[in-house]
């Protein structure tokens, strides 16, 4: 059966950095301006801080929801007991946990230790996040507004095994790969619903790490993750990150350039690329019984794959997707990929549209009915459109 076009846009989030107050994230209003634009309504985001004065009300006014990494603070850094604490700092601001969709461990313990009822982590040492994250569970559930929001793991390396109702990942693709392989070993073997709070590609200077890509680079990886990540059963996934957080004039400073918008505001490829798959997957209609025969698809080279999505009651969707090597990192600039053509054969179609999402939201080609029709896929995705 299908996926429901509403289900794939459901699964995708952005990164925010709401609590920053010295670069682009300042800009609230813009902020909830270009989460518009993508018609994106999740975010991952940090729990606020105490006697926060942030207009976290504006962004649940748009309609969005936050994903809050979770960390001790004051008396809990040596106190277990005040576990608690986060989940005042939160209802502080989101009464009765309205707009919040998850609860997460502390972010990247492994690169960032935490401090708990006494406890010091090291980078390789974490017994002071297994306890606190046994301790927040049970803080959680004590609390009725939060009783039945999940609690997602912490995103580590080595994995780490703690008390949560979802595993949290944050796969990042190096050097330009194709996401497929990453994402794909990141669910082997999997046992427990999976959200990936962080996945990303960055535009920056020549690094060691973040190792860089260009922007139309950016926004077909970004797009391929995306796929792949629904594709394999992902509850969500939030692209890191919405905004390049400062400014980096002499384009010196990696970890700058990681968003989608850039600093000044303007969309990059990716931002404009996700905007159009967006507006490409609008459901037609929340309801209505899904297609029984699905379309075929032939021909696809070794490195594509494909997903049919329900748009509609008579509309159908088949996305299809290729993962060649598309990145010469030596030489920082993208490889040209031979387009191969791929076959669809579906029961008697009155239209069938073909989209390009890195181009635009409007059809790149309208083709009249029939039963099947041609696609020359290269590194670009597509998406085929069939009416009955």
């Amino acid at each position: 059966m299908a996926l429901w076009t509403y289900d794939f846009l459901d699964r995708l989030g952005v990164v925010t950095h709401v609590r920053y107050s010295d670069g682009a994230y300042a800009n609230h209003a813009g902020t909830i301006e270009k989460l518009g634009y993508l018609g994106l309504k999740h975010v991952r985001d940090t729990a606020p801080k105490v006697a926060s004065n942030l207009p976290y009300k504006r962004y649940l006014d748009a309609g969005i929801r936050f994903s809050m990494s979770c960390s001790p603070n004051g008396a809990a850094m040596t106190d277990a007991s005040q576990v608690g604490e986060v989940l005042d700092r939160i209802l502080a601001r989101f009464p009765d946990a309205l707009g919040i969709d998850y609860l997460e461990g502390p972010n990247e313990p492994n690169n960032q230790p935490i401090t708990f009822g006494g406890v010091k982590d090291t980078k390789t040492s974490f017994t002071a996040v297994t306890a606190y994250m046994e301790a927040l569970y049970g803080a959680m559930r004590a609390r009725p507004a939060f009783a039945k929001i999940p609690l997602l793991g912490v995103a580590n390396y080595p994995r780490l095994e703690v008390r949560s109702d979802m595993d949290n990942e944050h796969p990042y693709p190096k050097s330009g790969a194709q996401p497929g392989p990453s994402l794909a070993k990141t669910m082997a073997g999997r046992t427990r619903p999976v959200v990936m709070t962080e996945f990303g590609y960055n535009t920056g200077p020549v690094s060691k790490w973040p190792t860089p890509v260009d922007e139309y680079t950016q926004a077909l990886l970004l797009l391929n993750g995306v796929f792949d990540a629904v594709s394999l059963g992902v509850r969500r996934i939030y692209i890191y990150e919405l905004l390049d957080e400062k400014a980096d004039p002499e384009f010196k400073i990696p970890n700058l350039h990681w968003g989608i918008f850039k600093f000044g505001g303007s969309p990059k490829v990716a931002a404009t690329a996700v905007r159009n798959l967006t507006r490409i997957l609008a459901p037609e209609r929340a309801a209505g019984e899904a297609a029984s025969v699905l379309p075929q698809v032939s021909g696809l080279p070794a490195t594509a794959k494909h997903m049919v999505l329900q748009k509609g009651p008579t509309t159908v969707l088949v996305a299809l997707w290729n993962e060649p090597d598309i990145w010469d990192e030596a030489a920082n600039k993208p490889l040209m990929v031979a387009p191969s053509e791929v076959t669809l054969s579906f029961p008697a179609a009155r239209q069938v549209r073909l989209f390009d999402p890195l181009s635009s939201d409007e059809p790149a080609k309208t083709l009249g009915g029939g039963t099947s029709c041609s696609v020359r896929l290269g590194a670009f995705p597509q998406i085929v459109e069939i009416t009955a």
